[in-house]
């Protein structure tokens, strides 16, 4: 089959806007991880088709207008049965019955969806996916009473989907009131499926508007795909409102990893779980044992186990899937040198530290590069020294490997620049301390918890320490370390590792070696809470005369399987503010751009 009529079969299952999508040019030649990419960006309007491949270049179109025999599917809409109204604010009427009611009705009803929740929170009609015209059943997705878009599912066996604009919010975000419970579903039938049975006033049904991610507390979810989560943050002012945030997820892979992803994005403190013995979705649930089943699952939910005492019974399965399978490990630092001495899980602190000008800064950006290149990391500064557009510049010279600034060596191009700064883009974002960016750590974390509300941050990094605004009420020391519990309950119930940069106090030197002394956690100002909180520690250590390679010097690890003490040489270049591996080359990442 040619490209340019493969081109075609893509596109005409697709809506307008931007899509991603693999390229059949390309496709078959590329192995590995990156057989999985889709570089073929495609672009649907009112006037035509656009499409381009990042990967191989092939570029193309068409003009509607001089295309009359291309069936493009909503544009303009499908067409729908008579019963059906072209505008959606109008009410929704089941009756009378045609054969296309009857037949989506009769879906929904085996479904287990109450007709009183049919009329309310469906459209019925036809549809037309990829060219042939079916019964089909539209969740409208609303905002102040008017709906902005539409999701179609055949009612047939072959599960045709299709929808009509993109779905931002939660379905039936639009009738959440404040300070009501919140029930999450995986899809709209399992909403409707709750709205049908007998549920308290102060519960509010949702659904997320697209499927369940892949398996994501590794890092292996595609950073094109990120964005399929943009509805949590657009529901913050929701959640935060809510009593109770309580997860109905199918149980499935992809969806206890939905499951795990909403908590970290939330966090776990208002989490609340449902149980429905081992059936799928609510739906199965009501089929096999009926409403008063899923009644009674709601009084049973239960809290996620964040604080308080708990049965050992709680912690059996983890118990067993760690004689198993063993400890999870953390990620790679992107230095195989150092790879020996520390990895990185989420959900821990590392504390660094080290003289002014000695590059802890430097080797922190360069890790959050690193992790963002290989697990899709995205991380949150909290940088006070630093203001956001520099630190741009510096994170630029180190995708792009050439100095930002001009100076003896050839500066980075203006389409590196570019690329860089789209890279940033996808990956980092800031607090501006000069504007309105916080100052005490009970606001760092709350911005930091909005961030990864709405990126899906993995790592947070406060640089420096002596920027923020201790609690005045309690001595240094208590103030100090009430400061890292809050970071380290943060950590855990964002499953975020936070990098914490502080300055050593001032050191005398060694008079045998003539050295200054290389400082650890208990030299950091104000309390032995940084040496012992910490779940790892380094410190970044810079000879004065340059004559031996930097080091990073690891001097707490507070468990076995995350790294052990030691000494780890490296190279710095301080025309970049690159750091490499010591001896190999220091990636083989592929850095082009178009």
């Amino acid at each position: 089959m040619q490209v340019a009529q493969q081109i075609r079969n893509v596109v005409s299952g697709l809506g307008s806007g931007q899509h991603k999508k693999q390229c059949p040019e390309c496709q078959n030649n590329r192995s590995g991880k990156n057989k999985k990419d889709r570089p073929l960006s495609i672009k649907i309007d009112t006037t035509g088709v656009k499409y381009r491949c990042h990967h191989c270049d092939m570029e193309g179109g068409w003009d509607h207008s001089n295309d009359l025999d291309f069936d493009l599917p909503m544009m303009p809409p499908a067409p729908r049965g008579e019963n059906f109204p072209l505008s959606y604010a109008e009410p929704f009427n089941v009756e009378p019955f045609d054969e296309c009611d009857s037949t989506a009705i009769a879906y929904l009803r085996s479904r287990h969806v109450a007709d009183e929740v049919i009329k309310s929170h469906t459209i019925l009609g036809t549809y037309r996916f990829n060219g042939k015209v079916v019964p089909a059943v539209g969740f409208p997705y609303k905002e102040g009473g008017v709906t902005s878009a539409v999701k179609w599912r055949s009612a047939d066996k072959e599960k045709r989907f299709s929808q009509e604009n993109v779905c931002e919010d939660f379905f039936n975000l639009d009738t959440y009131v404040d300070g009501n419970d919140v029930l999450i579903c995986e899809g709209e039938l399992d909403a409707l499926a709750w709205m049908s049975v007998d549920l308290p006033d102060n519960l509010t049904i949702l659904s997320i508007p697209n499927g369940a991610p892949a398996k994501v507390r590794d890092g292996k979810i595609d950073p094109k795909d990120d964005n399929k989560f943009r509805y949590i943050w657009r529901a913050k002012r929701q959640l935060d409102s809510a009593s109770r945030i309580i997860l109905n997820t199918d149980a499935d892979e992809p969806g206890k990893a939905l499951q795990e992803e909403i908590i970290r994005r939330v966090g776990s403190t208002k989490i609340w779980t449902i149980d429905l013995g081992g059936h799928k979705d609510a739906s199965e649930a009501v089929g096999a044992k009926g409403s008063a089943y899923l009644e009674g699952q709601l009084e049973y939910c239960e809290r996620l186990p964040t604080i308080g005492l708990y049965g050992a019974e709680e912690f059996v399965d983890s118990f067993v899937d760690l004689y198993e399978n063993g400890q999870m490990k953390g990620a790679s630092t992107g230095f195989s040198s150092l790879d020996k001495y520390i990895q990185l899980p989420p959900g821990m602190l590392t504390v660094v530290t080290g003289f002014p000008s000695s590059g802890k800064s430097d080797l922190v950006d360069q890790i959050c590069i690193n992790l963002a290149k290989s697990y899709n990391w995205k991380t949150v500064y909290c940088s006070f020294e630093k203001p956001p557009e520099l630190h741009m510049a510096q994170l630029a010279q180190k995708v792009i490997d050439r100095p930002f600034f001009d100076g003896p060596s050839t500066r980075m191009s203006t389409e590196e620049r570019d690329f860089a700064a789209e890279w940033i883009k996808e990956n980092f974002m800031f607090m501006d301390s000069r504007r309105d960016g916080p100052n005490d750590i009970d606001g760092i974390l709350s911005v930091a918890s909005a961030a990864v509300m709405r990126m899906g941050c993995r790592i947070l990094v406060i640089d420096p320490y002596n920027h923020i605004k201790l609690n005045h009420s309690l001595r240094e020391t208590d103030a100090i370390s009430d400061m890292l519990t809050s970071v380290q309950r943060f950590a855990r119930d964002h499953d975020c590792h936070v990098f914490f940069i502080a300055h050593p106090t001032k050191m005398s030197p060694d008079r045998r070696s003539e050295k200054k002394v290389i400082a650890t956690g208990h030299d950091i100002a104000g309390s032995a809470a940084w040496f012992a909180k910490a779940d790892l520690g380094m410190t970044v250590w810079r000879h004065q005369r340059d004559e031996e390679p930097p080091e990073c010097h690891i001097w707490k690890i507070r468990w076995s399987w995350i790294g052990k003490h030691g000494v780890c040489p490296l190279h710095f270049d301080a025309v970049t503010g690159r750091w490499h591996d010591f001896s190999p080359a220091f990636d083989d990442y592929d850095w082009s751009f178009e």
